[in-house]
């Protein structure tokens, strides 16, 4: 399965992008800063989409650092990374 990083998935585009990518079979990791603005994993459940979601700063090169080597860890690779800018 391909795996995939969202960023801004909380809404907007990056939360459709989440979705279309799961619909379409990719492992995908739906990120954002705030993990309580997200509609993801309710849509995610019920819809049972293969959807990981992670709390993610990608202006804090830590958070992005520790996220990746997290997702690389359980995948051993990703695929396609989507940066959405609001």
């Amino acid at each position: 399965m391909t795996v995939a990083v969202v960023t801004g998935s909380s809404s907007g585009i990056g939360f459709e992008t989440s979705l279309l990518l799961a619909k379409n079979h990719y492992r995908t990791y739906a990120t954002m800063r705030n993990l309580n603005k997200s509609k993801v994993f309710e849509t995610a459940l019920k819809e049972k989409l293969p959807i990981s979601i992670a709390q993610v700063d990608v202006k804090d090169d830590s958070s992005v650092s520790n996220a990746i080597h997290t997702i690389l860890k359980e995948n051993g690779r990703i695929d396609s990374i989507q940066q959405i800018f609001a």
